[in-house]
């Protein structure tokens, strides 16, 4: 496949992702998809950020609907999922926007981004417009002035795709309700605060200190094994609390690695240059990729092993690609 083609293909199948799990979190469009997982709400709206400068209305849809629901999202772990500062540029731009619309907003922006010299398009086809959006020209980026159109619904906290929600309204926002959700939701039978930290976006130390709280309040059990604290949480307990079976608790997914994987990828598929460059440069600039994402997939429990022969890197990432977007969509209920 070339490489025109195969990025054309990821944005579209990222573009029908995210208007499927936002359609289940409160966007008014309509989907037949039940997923199976509990989606992670932050890590979801960095990713459309992006695969949304594709489709603009997905893109306006999602800003409204943060800012109907700003009281159950964080600012901190919004910042603590951007890979690059693509991610940080995107995010700050939708940061300021929600601070002019709800000036006391819990997730405005710390402050204005210095305006550039030149503005970058935000959408990937837009054509002359009159007026520009002054809260993304303050972070680089062209766009037409946006107004809410107020169409977004709060997420149905019953819904396994929103259990991060529901855990938020019993635990509040913040640290606790996240390391709740990865143990419910791990297959693990036991997690360390190491992959807690990494799963949540919050340091170690914080996990640690949310960890002993839960493990007092008698919600979360710890036990030691060969000196390392490992953490486990009652799942008929909750289950019951939330108002179900064990085996109805929802699947995980390491989503900040996967869409943040996903996300370098498909930035680097779009780079013009790539298709002046000879064979073998873009083989290698395929392969710096892939060694750039492997510690994510790996954590996620994908293989990152790599041909010694550059030649078949550029086959080697569209199987990637496949394992990553089937990793996502197994276990999706109808």
């Amino acid at each position: 496949m070339d490489l025109s083609t195969l990025s054309h293909q990821l944005s579209d199948q990222l573009v029908a992702f995210a208007w499927d799990e936002w359609a289940q979190m409160g966007l008014l469009v309509t989907s037949h998809r039940r997923s199976a997982w509990a989606q992670d709400p932050e890590a979801l709206i960095v990713f459309t950020l992006e695969v949304a400068r594709a489709e603009p209305r997905l893109f306006d849809e999602l800003l409204d609907w943060i800012l109907l629901n700003e009281s159950l999202l964080s600012v901190r772990r919004l910042r603590a999922v951007c890979v690059d500062e693509t991610d940080r540029t995107l995010t700050a731009a939708a940061l300021g926007w929600l601070a002019r619309q709800r000036p006391r907003a819990r997730l405005s922006s710390r402050g204005p981004a210095s305006p550039t010299a030149t503005l970058q398009p935000l959408f990937r086809s837009e054509g002359p417009m009159r007026e520009t959006d002054e809260d993304f020209a303050a972070a680089g980026l062209l766009r037409p002035p946006l107004s809410p159109s107020h169409k977004s619904r709060p997420p149905d906290p019953m819904a396994p795709i929103n259990l991060a929600f529901r855990l938020r309204q019993i635990l509040g926002v913040g640290i606790r309700a996240e390391v709740v959700r990865i143990l419910l939701t791990t297959e693990a039978p036991w997690v360390n605060a190491q992959t807690l930290a990494r799963s949540t976006g919050y340091a170690k130390r914080n996990v640690h200190d949310a960890l002993a709280g839960l493990s007092a309040a008698g919600v979360v059990s710890a036990f030691t094994v060969g000196g390392e604290q490992r953490y486990t949480a009652d799942h008929p307990a909750w289950a019951a609390l939330l108002g179900g079976q064990p085996d109805e608790l929802p699947a995980h997914r390491d989503w900040p690695q996967l869409l943040g994987a996903l996300r370098r990828i498909l930035r680097w598929s779009e780079q013009a240059e790539l298709e002046t460059i000879s064979d073998y440069l873009r083989a290698s600039s395929a392969r710096d990729l892939l060694e750039t994402i492997r510690p994510d997939l790996a954590f996620a429990g994908l293989p990152t092993d790599l041909s010694p022969s550059p030649a078949n890197t550029l086959s080697e990432l569209e199987e990637v690609i496949k394992s990553v977007l089937t990793t996502m969509s197994a276990s999706s209920g109808d």
